[in-house]
């Protein structure tokens, strides 16, 4: 990074901060259904999915999300802190639910500072995993989208979760709805 660039992120993070305060405490993505708006790129899933593994990923991918939070309840959310997945498990969820998310409410639903989730993003779009797209209407808003390779190792990561629940007894995990 260059010395000229900090002030100009400094002000990105000051806004990004700024919004996440005056956002009222929304409800989660868990909690209501989400608004949709169709992505017009990098999203490969049907609309109507009758795939069951493409369900039940999603279901594990909630259900974890879902389980993080309780965990956090417990523990208090300072404790266990895993940006990263954060970040893919709930980019995961709105590409199958085929809905777009600003960087600034992934942020947001993945409890994490705009700081924090700037420098992860960047890091994750470096990698490869994600990309980010201009909302073609507001210059100052922008979508962090999943690639397919990164829907392709976070698929992998669910059916391996209930691969390991299969030998341990468990069928499938329960429908979210």
């Amino acid at each position: 990074m260059r010395s000229d660039d900090k002030p100009i992120l400094e002000r990105i993070e000051k806004v990004l901060a700024e919004l996440s305060r005056s956002i009222s405490p929304t409800p989660s993505l868990l909690d209501t259904p989400t608004p949709t708006v169709a992505l017009e790129k990098n999203i490969n899933a049907p609309a109507a999915s009758t795939d069951v593994s493409e369900a039940e990923r999603l279901n594990v991918a909630i259900a974890w999300i879902r389980a993080r939070a309780k965990r956090d309840e417990a523990f208090g959310d300072d404790l266990f802190f895993d940006p990263a997945w954060s970040i893919l498990l709930e980019l995961y969820v709105h590409h199958r639910q085929r809905t777009a998310m600003s960087i600034t409410s992934l942020c947001v639903a993945a409890k994490i500072p705009p700081s924090t989730g700037l420098r992860w993003i960047a890091l994750l779009e470096k990698r490869g995993l994600v990309n980010r797209e201009a909302d073609p209407f507001d210059r100052r808003k922008s979508y962090a989208i999943l690639t397919d390779e990164a829907i392709e190792r976070v698929e992998r990561a669910m059916d391996n979760v209930m691969e390991s629940n299969r030998q341990l007894g468990i069928e499938r995990v329960p429908r979210i709805n």
